[in-house]
């Protein structure tokens, strides 16, 4: 019975280190992808997915593209400052791949921070620009750590898989349902590459979903990998948290009577931090056709102006009974809103607050219409305090940044994507596109 106990456990380790090939993942842990009922904005078949269908869609990239190319502010002025990045140059030199990278203790992943936001920012410099060299730049940097990268380990996994992997999977989906781009190791059995990688290590990783803004991180980059993948479960599990999850999803994060965040007495750099990767998520479900910014009657909007009026100074209310789940594991909860890292743009010579005012500005003032006064003034506090810029220090893979050319809006409209428009992967226009099918 003792010999039964031990080899049959190992006979299912040896299946599952079978399954992921040299990825050092820990599916085994995390379980199938829940079913879940009726969700607003679920799919059906892979086939509903839309791509390019992440952070932007064809109609939106086009949107930055033209912007640049007729000098239309803002998205002219704001591509001379992203284009003079260090990492928009396709000259910028590597620094991975790793093997295995850990968030937590034994921290290394910087690297991987460094080269993710080199793969995105030249995504966006080639289409923009169509420079080949942004192409090779971005391809290289997603196919040498797609095919190297074979564990991601520590205690704070789940961040680094949500954000840094939510980034890459950006980079990817606009290199190869817009660049044609084909993965390195590609191949009907046995084959390696970024999407065994992001299946394994990234999506995988990432079903457990945690509380707050750590369960939101974890939210919106399923939903990033899911479309990726044409994962239907996936996608359908990860719309149903933004939704329903009363610890990680919209209405677990903030007070529908107020808009106060669960993280509100925590730090606001937690708080404001949130707020961006909740309006991130949603983003990535209006890519898909579904609008959840207008949920519980523009919450995300009452709390990004109940957040902003803190952080400009002013006093907010406060119910101590709403707060984040499992708030023990953080000294928690509070009985006031906190002070610690409170303010807009540079909080002091070597931190500045994190870059989510431009998405939440140009979602609701002015695609909508809406009055948000304090979102307004956030976002002019931001932009005064050095506003367009990569963030810096240890949240470099917090936010993408550069928000009044990613997130920019003409004027007032429903600006709905126009998928019979979109260029597949095969380089078709129109909706008989054939998109990524492999005639090899």
């Amino acid at each position: 019975m003792k010999w039964n106990t031990i080899i049959f456990p190992l006979a299912l380790f040896a299946k599952t280190a079978f399954a992921t090939g040299q990825l050092n993942g820990l599916p085994v842990l995390n379980g199938p992808v829940p079913t879940v009922g009726n969700v607003y904005g679920m799919k059906s078949r892979a086939g509903d997915f839309v791509h390019p269908g992440l952070w932007h869609t064809h109609d939106d990239l086009e949107r930055i593209r033209l912007g640049v190319a007729n000098g239309q502010d803002p998205w002219k002025t704001a591509f001379v400052n992203f284009s003079m990045d260090s990492f928009s140059q396709a000259s910028y030199v590597m620094q991975g791949p790793k093997s295995i990278i850990c968030r937590g203790p034994c921290s290394n992943y910087t690297t991987f921070t460094n080269d993710v936001r080199a793969a995105y920012q030249n995504a966006m410099m080639w289409y923009i620009t169509r420079n080949q060299s942004h192409w090779d730049r971005a391809t290289t940097i997603l196919d040498s750590w797609g095919t190297n990268l074979t564990g991601i380990i520590g205690t704070d996994t789940s961040l680094l898989v949500g954000l840094e992997g939510d980034m890459f999977a950006n980079a990817a989906e606009i290199m190869r349902w817009e660049g044609g781009w084909v993965e390195q190791g590609a191949r009907a059995s046995g084959g390696s590459g970024f999407s065994n990688q992001l299946y394994w290590l990234f999506a995988r990783q990432s079903i457990i979903i945690g509380q707050a803004n750590y369960g939101m991180v974890s939210i919106k980059a399923l939903l990033a990998f899911s479309i990726y993948l044409d994962d239907v479960s996936m996608y359908n599990y990860a719309i149903n948290a933004y939704q329903n999850d009363l610890c990680a999803g919209i209405y677990g994060n903030y007070d529908p009577k107020t808009g106060q965040g669960a993280e509100t007495g925590r730090d606001q750099g937690h708080a404001v931090s949130g707020l961006g990767w909740t309006a991130l998520a949603a983003r990535i479900i209006q890519s898909q056709g579904t609008d959840v910014y207008s949920l519980g009657n523009n919450l995300l909007l009452a709390a990004a102006e109940y957040s902003a009026k803190y952080n400009l100074g002013y006093d907010v209310p406060y119910d101590p009974k709403f707060y984040r789940c499992e708030a023990i594991l953080i000294n928690g909860p509070w009985s006031a809103p906190s002070n610690i890292s409170r303010g807009l743009g540079k909080t002091s010579a070597t931190s500045q607050s994190p870059g989510v005012w431009d998405i939440l500005y140009y979602q609701y003032v002015v695609k909508r219409g809406l009055n948000a006064p304090w979102t307004i003034k956030a976002k002019q506090a931001y932009d005064a305090s050095g506003g367009e810029q990569h963030p810096t220090g240890n949240s470099q893979g917090d936010h993408p940044s550069w928000g009044d050319l990613l997130w920019s809006y003409p004027g007032r409209g429903q600006f709905l994507n126009d998928n019979s428009r979109t260029i597949w992967g095969g380089g078709t226009i129109g909706p008989h596109g054939t998109g990524m099918l492999n005639y090899s």
